[in-house]
């Protein structure tokens, strides 16, 4: 077994401020406890108050997504403070890449409904975001940090946790949505949704299609290039039953579909297409008594990627997810959680091989975790997991996160956290068993460190700071050597070089009045090996408003600041890797709602980029300048 390394310092340290929040505890024994209306799950797997959570949680509600119309999955994560969604400002279906503090795809893992979501077939076997239609989406959280004793593999920067649309009133209702756009994007979505006695469903259903332009620039080349476009198709069904008072039986299934068009490198046009598709059916059964429950939940997903080029190639994959989980409230201030959770991940290349077997591996990952709550205002949340790999040792990984949340008088209280953990990325199917794998690697390591402060006033200001600092080593490298022949082999393998990444998050939300708010952010995050950091601004900012004049309109304006960025691409005249930076550029946009017919009929539009600004988001690549939403909502 393999135990992450354990900084005896550190543990020192929190453990001196848990003993300072106890005896902070016995003096304030009398005071009430702060609470708020907003609930959040991501960072416990408990329902909490966001001011009982020891973890910063950024959290995009139903209404924040209606103020963005117009934009992607992608458009909306890039606003959320410390992270950088690469590809996002390309054209419509460029491939998505998101940097969360510094790391990769590999190092978020994305949940749908609650479960992680990946394509064992990918490199780093990430989700890919554009199957994901915005309109099937009911809130996201984001959460940073080190979460792999809750979630398993990939969790090793962050959390984003997106939760569908579900049916939640009794009767049957309905929405129904258009929008079009620059580039002949066209959007239409529908839901029909009901609750009566104890069963309710939810069936949903989006098509949309953009012409799109080049993806590739064409500055340098004497003629224009051809548009690249896309085109996504989404279905969707919940169905729940409350079978006794105790038991609720869940089962859902979904198709997505998309393909999109893309060029042959920076400043080259070619006739490439991308199309994937994937499905997924799940059941989710649980059970509550008196002090707790129990909760299952099986997800069977399959997909397949065809890509149509000079080097075409199709993949074919399946990943099935089993997580039982027990939560358990012994009494006002204890509860805990203990679950397993087992994957069983295939992949397979099959155009070459329509007959291939599928490279496979499993996952049976035993974990618990307790939750400490003082009615003072002292909450403690510490877990462990013991990850069991059918490729490699076992890895004993823990997570130990207090906080305090002080009350002061009028309303105003101060939240003190701090945490850490370990956390682990698993080789993926493709590093492992491809031409180039290797079945002898480890997954890659990382320790996490997180201090912060936070300041609510009341519901009308919250103010956050964190400060992180994540120690990664055992990077998976693609590496190489001479064999016996004197020859090269290129393979993956584990290297010897540890990185340090740390930096600074602020975000601030002011409810100036029930007619304006107005919120804020800034991130900044360094390196000590700043060849890994290729695409990945060092800062960010952001800040919003919203004005609501009358109870029936919303406007909202939003200003993000992206730094510069450092990358490198290929020389074709040199045969050799060149950097070259990339300049900062601000973007604002423009949002309009008006809601009419009792509020059943919504019109909006909204304006991205609205000054037009010019600016590279990937080099050699295209970047949108302004773009222009209108459309129509109806809800019955």
């Amino acid at each position: 077994m393999r135990i992450l390394k354990i900084n005896l310092k550190h543990f020192l340290a929190i453990g001196l401020f848990i003993k300072t929040g106890l005896s902070i505890a016995q003096e304030q024994e009398d005071l009430s406890t702060y609470t708020m209306d907003e609930f959040v799950v991501t960072g416990t797997k408990f329902e909490l108050p966001v001011e009982k959570s020891g973890k910063t949680i950024y959290k995009l509600t139903a209404k924040d997504i209606e103020q963005n119309a117009g934009k992607t999955v992608s458009d909306l994560l890039n606003e959320v403070p410390g992270i950088q969604m690469d590809g996002n400002f390309g054209a419509p279906g460029t491939n998505i890449s998101y940097y969360v503090r510094g790391g990769r795809n590999k190092n978020t893992l994305i949940l749908i409904d609650g479960v992680p979501l990946n394509d064992p077939s990918g490199i780093d076997a990430s989700f890919d975001l554009r199957f994901l239609p915005v309109s099937q989406i009911e809130s996201i959280e984001v959460l940073k940090g080190g979460l792999s004793t809750l979630y398993g593999t990939g969790a090793s920067a962050a959390v984003i946790s997106i939760k569908l649309k579900e049916a939640n009133q009794d009767g049957v209702h309905g929405q129904v949505d258009y929008s079009y756009g620059s580039f002949d994007t066209q959007q239409a979505s529908a839901n029909v949704n009901g609750k009566q006695d104890k069963l309710s469903f939810m069936v949903s259903g989006s098509l949309m299609k953009s012409e799109g332009f080049s993806a590739a620039s064409d500055e340098n080349a004497s003629a224009t290039f051809n548009k690249d476009g896309m085109s996504q198709k989404n279905v969707n069904v919940k169905i729940g039953l409350e079978a006794t008072e105790q038991l609720n039986i869940g089962v859902n299934a979904a198709y997505d579909e998309f393909s999109a068009d893309y060029d042959g490198g920076a400043f080259l046009d070619a006739d490439n297409q991308n199309n994937g598709e994937q499905f997924r059916i799940g059941f989710t059964p649980s059970y509550k008594y008196g002090a707790g429950q129990v909760k299952l939940n099986v997800l069977l997903n399959s997909g397949s990627r065809e890509f149509k080029s000079t080097y075409p190639s199709k993949y074919k994959s399946k990943n099935l997810q089993t997580e039982l989980t027990h939560e358990h409230q012994w009494n006002d201030n204890f509860k805990t959680l203990i679950g397993v959770n087992a994957q069983k991940l295939s992949a397979k290349e099959v155009l070459a091989d329509p007959n291939a077997e599928y490279d496979d591996f499993t996952i049976v990952d035993p974990f618990a975790s307790v939750f400490f709550d003082h009615n003072s205002g002292l909450n403690v949340h510490a877990g462990v997991r013991l990850n069991t790999h059918s490729a490699y040792d076992n890895e004993f990984i823990y997570n130990i996160n207090p906080s305090f949340l002080l009350p002061i008088n009028g309303g105003f209280s101060v939240k003190f956290l701090a945490s850490i953990s370990t956390s682990y990325v698993t080789p993926s199917l493709y590093q492992l068993y491809s031409f180039y794998g290797n079945k002898n690697l480890s997954p890659e390591r990382s320790t996490n460190y997180e201090g912060g402060i936070s300041f609510y006033l009341g519901d009308n200001l919250t103010l956050n700071t964190v400060y992180f600092r994540r120690d990664e080593t055992d990077p998976i490298i693609f590496s190489g050597a001479l064999d016996a022949g004197g020859n090269w082999v290129s393979f993956y393998d584990n290297g010897t070089d540890e990185q340090v990444v740390k930096g600074l998050e602020l975000d601030a939300n002011w409810a100036i009045s029930n007619l304006i708010s107005l919120n804020a952010n800034y991130s900044y995050v360094t390196t000590d090996e700043p060849t890994n950091f290729y695409r990945i601004p060092a800062y960010k900012f952001g800040i919003g408003l919203i004005v609501s004049p009358i109870e029936t309109v919303d406007i909202s304006v939003k200003y993000n600041l992206t730094g510069e960025r450092t990358v490198a691409y290929w020389d074709s005249a040199t045969f050799s890797s060149v950097e070259t930076k990339l300049g900062s550029f601000g973007l604002v946009d423009l949002f309009a709602n008006y809601k009419l017919i009792n509020k059943k009929l919504s019109v909006y539009g909204g304006i991205n980029n609205v000054f037009d600004t010019d600016f590279v988001g990937i080099y050699g690549y295209t970047t949108r300048g302004r773009t222009m939403t209108i459309g129509l909502n109806y809800t019955f």
